[in-house]
């Protein structure tokens, strides 16, 4: 099951967020996957409250969303996720 790294806002926030539309994505794709709220508070990394180290440890970066493949592959930026749920086959 891929691991998906978002902000605090995840898909309760505004629709155009980036974390929001990937999980949005997935669920339209029926595509499982395990959350991870990599990030609370400030999107400005001196106004936020605790680090994004787990992200980089998982991924190599600390930008978010970010999704880490059951093989280790680490797909970092809302356009690469979306470009690889797209091409998945729809799930049950």
């Amino acid at each position: 099951m891929p691991t998906l790294y978002v902000c605090h806002g995840d898909d309760r926030g505004a629709q155009f967020h980036p974390c929001a539309r990937v999980q949005k994505a997935l669920r339209e794709k029926g595509i499982a996957y395990e959350r991870v709220v990599a990030a609370k508070g400030n999107p400005i990394p001196f106004l936020r409250k605790g680090s994004r180290e787990n992200v980089r440890a998982a991924t190599g970066d600390t930008k978010l969303p970010a999704l880490v493949l059951d093989d280790g592959t680490a797909l970092i930026h809302s356009k690469a996720i979306t470009r690889w749920i797209s091409q998945q086959p729809a799930q049950a």
